[in-house]
């Protein structure tokens, strides 16, 4: 069962800002050290919903693993300062994005029509590059995990279609019910792969990366996962 608290909303124009890209990595996508990316990034927006996804997506999904709503909450900030994302502890919801959405999905007891566990999604279709701010609300302290898929825009050349998609999961614990930030890259350039940071580079332990190719064209998956603990 599906509960929408975003709704889709029309085109947004807004000019470009730079954007900073704190991802100089090293082997296993650790950070080396933070930069300002100067690049001026000047894509466009996605104005219609049947061509934003030949420009790349971002998904995420949230869930606290207990039995009803998430625990946590979860705000978006992309390059240009733009919000999406529900606060459960103020019931406040952000929209400001061309063309994106945000619900929660809950499984149901068949029986009783009690809802089981839920998750939260927010899907981003054509997402302009560079650094998101992805802030975790949560209403007590708690377990919590983010799953961030991202696909870069569609290109053709003599061997057919070709786009880049990239995942990786945090699974982190909230202990004071304070805010978790963390941060994500992404581009849309084909051969780009996403990278999540949380802020707290000390707890940060990534894992093995692994890549593979999947059917439908030329498609790459790349994945990977953080944990941490705050």
């Amino acid at each position: 069962m599906k509960f929408w608290f975003l709704m889709s909303a029309l085109a947004i124009s807004v000019l470009p800002l730079s954007a900073s890209d704190p991802f100089a990595t090293g082997p296993l996508g650790k950070p080396l050290v933070e930069r300002i990316d100067p690049q001026i990034h000047d894509e466009v927006d996605p104005t219609e919903l049947q061509w934003c996804y030949s420009m790349g997506q971002i998904s995420l999904t949230y869930e606290s693993g207990e039995v009803g709503a998430p625990k946590v909450g979860l705000r978006i900030t992309d390059p240009r300062g733009r919000k999406i994302g529900y606060d459960p502890r103020t019931h406040k919801g952000w929209q400001e994005l061309p063309l994106a959405q945000g619900f929660l999905d809950c499984a149901e007891n068949e029986d009783s029509g009690e809802l089981r566990r839920c998750a939260g999604h927010i899907e981003i279709c054509g997402p302009v590059s560079g650094t998101y701010k992805l802030e975790v609300l949560p209403t007590q302290s708690g377990k919590y995990s983010i799953n961030v898929s991202g696909r870069s825009h569609e290109t053709w050349d003599e061997l057919g279609l070709h786009s880049t998609a990239s995942q990786v999961e945090v699974k982190s614990e909230i202990r004071k019910k304070a805010p978790a930030i963390l941060l994500l890259r992404y581009s849309r350039e084909t051969g780009a792969q996403i990278g999540l940071n949380l802020t707290d580079q000390r707890a940060a332990r990534w894992e093995t990366v692994r890549t593979k190719s999947l059917g439908l064209g030329s498609v790459t998956t790349t994945k990977g996962t953080v944990r941490s603990s705050q």
